[in-house]
């Protein structure tokens, strides 16, 4: 496949949007930069996949870090929930590398349905319960309690510090190692259902979450890149301009996101979700049953 100059730089321009939106909503921009990269510039399902599992891990170390400095993240849950995503990661790699493209663009246009539902659904959960001040009086499960899974920030957009309890630990191990498994087979860190998981049942509040997952997502999008590597799928020139873009953007996010509502990131994810979702939904159904249904955009 030849790559023009223009090619190269309008994928640059689409990587910075994506890490930029990433970096906001803590899922490494891959959710956006897979749509992007097939929807938009007609590559490969896998090369995209591949290419945006590099760029996670440049995303991930340009703004797991600003999180960490602003101490948003919690490097203990961190931690703990990395060792259930990395074995998944393993997992959904070796999965892609023998799925159809068609399938695997039907499978991504369904995680991304229920991103969107899942974000509508808990949109005012964190205003609530910060306002309420009931974050901190959950009870812990006994794994959550003996990792000392707690931890504070303060909210720039509350205007004071919010303390929490984790729980729901082994649940949250279980989604865990199900976004590492999304991480591997559709290149997108994993970030969509780790946060969700520990926003919704860990009690976790999204933007705790979201720093979070901004740091998990490196470690495992490293473990699915090796093996795309390995199997011939990296195009680095492709890589290059979306690392590069990637990084930019979510240098930039991450210095926007703890001033906005929790809400109001929702609503921005859920509609973005909704419109990602339909069209890959159209592409899946094109490639695998040849069925036409029409774009947005």
């Amino acid at each position: 496949m030849t790559y023009t100059y223009h090619f190269i730089l309008f994928l640059f321009g689409g990587a910075c949007f994506a890490g930029f939106f990433g970096a906001l909503l803590g899922i490494g921009g891959g959710v956006f930069i897979v749509p992007i990269m097939v929807l938009m510039f007609h590559l490969p399902m896998k090369v995209a996949v591949a290419a945006s599992l590099v760029s996670v891990i440049a995303t991930s170390n340009a703004g797991g870090s600003k999180y960490v400095d602003q101490r948003i993240t919690n490097l203990k849950l961190a931690m703990f929930l990395e060792v259930f995503t990395t074995i998944g990661a393993l997992s959904g790699t070796v999965l892609a590398l023998y799925l159809h493209e068609g399938t695997m663009s039907l499978i991504f246009a369904a995680l991304l349905g229920y991103m969107a539902y899942a974000s509508y659904a808990t949109r005012n959960f964190d205003d609530q319960r910060i306002a309420a001040g009931t974050f901190v009086n959950c009870k812990q499960d006994r794994l959550s309690h003996a990792l000392a899974l707690h931890g504070s920030y303060h909210d720039l957009a509350a205007g004071r510090n919010v303390d929490y309890v984790v729980t729901g630990s082994w649940i949250g191990g279980a989604i865990a190692y199900l976004a590492g498994i999304a991480s591997g087979l559709l290149g997108v860190g994993g970030g969509v259902l780790k946060v969700s998981a520990m926003n919704r049942y860990m009690n976790v509040p999204m933007k705790v979450a979201v720093g979070t997952s901004k740091l998990m997502i490196g470690v495992t999008a490293a473990v699915g890149s090796i093996l795309f590597f390995m199997a011939g799928l990296i195009h680095f020139v492709v890589v290059g301009p979306v690392a590069i873009g990637t990084t930019v953007g979510a240098t930039i996010g991450t210095k926007v996101m703890n001033h906005l509502h929790s809400r109001s990131l929702k609503w921005l994810f859920t509609a973005m979700m909704l419109y990602l979702a339909y069209g890959m939904l159209a592409k899946g159904l094109q490639v695998q049953f040849h069925i036409h249904i029409p774009t947005i955009g």
